[in-house]
């Protein structure tokens, strides 16, 4: 069984890249910053199930980057 690690709000932007690593569309910025999170939090990888995916809303402090649009992601670490 999984181990829950937490729920995190992430920016909408970043969905693509956590869930397929496509970083497409995203600036440098945005990209070193999601990397950054994943492997400062997951280093051995991680499993993520995504809450209200379709019902985003604004965070003015998401997990990472400026205030925007985010929705809920609960992370589990894997056997």
């Amino acid at each position: 069984m999984a181990k829950f690690i937490g729920t995190y709000e992430i920016p909408t932007y970043a969905i693509c890249a956590i869930e397929y690593w496509d970083f497409s569309g995203l600036d440098d910025d945005d990209e070193k910053n999601i990397k950054e999170f994943i492997s400062s939090n997951f280093p051995n990888g991680f499993i993520c199930d995504w809450k209200g995916i379709d019902d985003p809303h604004f965070s003015y402090f998401p997990i990472f980057g400026k205030g925007c649009d985010v929705v809920e992601c609960d992370f589990y670490l894997p056997n």
